[in-house]
């Protein structure tokens, strides 16, 4: 039995006529990391919207396991800013059992509210409208839009733009308690492929030259990333973590 939370077969995404990759293939297990690098205008912005169903694939297919509910994060520059709505309204926004009451409030509702607001630490900026706050306080806040909820799938475009160094890092470790807690899938776009070779469990490269998809163990070679961006690399491990310089 595959247990498989998303299947994928020999998919492309792009527009008529535009393919912008490689096929892909994947089975990915519940619980499990998926990072997608790859140059800009590969494609890697249109294969989350494909995955979560905006987009038609070119070709191909993928099926998600039934059940799943999904968190999604785009990229901060996408939200519009002229709405008068503040941090907290985004984020009630995200309780999509309550949508109907999003601006009602209950004890089990306030009580979530506040343990993302404090995780994303963003707390007095609960009352803040949106075009106030800075980048990083704008993504931390579509961060905890995405989390409250708790999904099954969290999808992620660029989650870590906007973002100092120190919040980065912590990032990375409020998804390991998310996820320690919680069944839930990361599959998220990353330019700093440094940070995402050492965190995820696979990888979808995405490349003028060639494409791949698997595990990172298989897909972090020299020559395999070197023909996918199209430019040569060079890979090896220091202190048992990944890295990448381009030549």
């Amino acid at each position: 039995m595959n247990d498989a939370i998303l299947q994928i077969r020999d998919l492309v995404v792009g527009f008529p006529g535009r393919p912008l990759h490689q096929p892909l293939s994947l089975d990915l297990p519940a619980g499990s990391r998926l990072g997608i690098i790859g140059g800009n205008g590969s494609g890697k912005s249109t294969l989350i919207k494909t995955l979560m169903g905006q987009i038609n694939p070119y070709q191909g297919s993928y099926r998600w396991q039934s059940g799943v509910r999904f968190g999604y994060v785009p990229q901060e520059n996408q939200v519009d800013l002229l709405y008068p709505m503040s941090v907290g309204d985004l984020l009630n926004m995200g309780m999509i059992e309550d949508l109907p009451r999003w601006r009602r409030s209950d004890s089990a509702s306030e009580a979530k509210l506040r343990e993302t607001l404090n995780e994303m630490e963003i707390s007095p900026l609960r009352e803040t409208l949106l075009r106030e706050l800075s980048g990083g306080e704008r993504q931390r806040s579509l961060i905890g839009r995405a989390w409250i909820s708790k999904p099954t799938v969290l999808l992620m475009d660029e989650p870590f733009n906007s973002l100092d160094y120190g919040f980065k890092e912590k990032l990375w470790r409020i998804f390991a308690e998310w996820r320690s807690k919680h069944p839930l899938t990361l599959i998220l776009i990353d330019h700093d492929l440094n940070r995402v070779l050492n965190q995820v469990d696979y990888l979808a490269v995405l490349g003028p030259e060639g494409s791949l998809c698997g595990s990172a163990g298989e897909v972090v070679q020299a020559e395999l990333l070197s023909r996918a961006y199209g430019a040569p690399l060079h890979v090896h491990r220091e202190n048992g973590l990944f890295q990448v310089h381009f030549l």
